[in-house]
């Protein structure tokens, strides 16, 4: 697993940990690897399923409504 040392992502790690949902497999057991990606906007995350690496966009709003 592709994960550096994550004390110093908080609170990153505890508003996102969790909640957002892979695309490539949907499961929401997705865990922070980098508070930023390509851009400032951008969280790098790590699904820990299928492995698959991607970014989530934090200026699309609020975290998804839990259902």
């Amino acid at each position: 697993m592709i994960r550096p040392d994550i004390e110093n992502q908080n609170p990153f790690n505890e508003r996102y940990d969790g909640e957002i949902e892979c695309p490539w497999c949907k499961s929401r057991n997705t865990h922070v690897i980098s508070p930023f990606g390509g851009t400032v906007s951008e969280v790098s995350m790590q699904c820990g399923d299928c492995k698959s690496t991607f970014g989530w966009m934090k200026w699309q709003g609020k975290l998804p409504d839990s259902e």
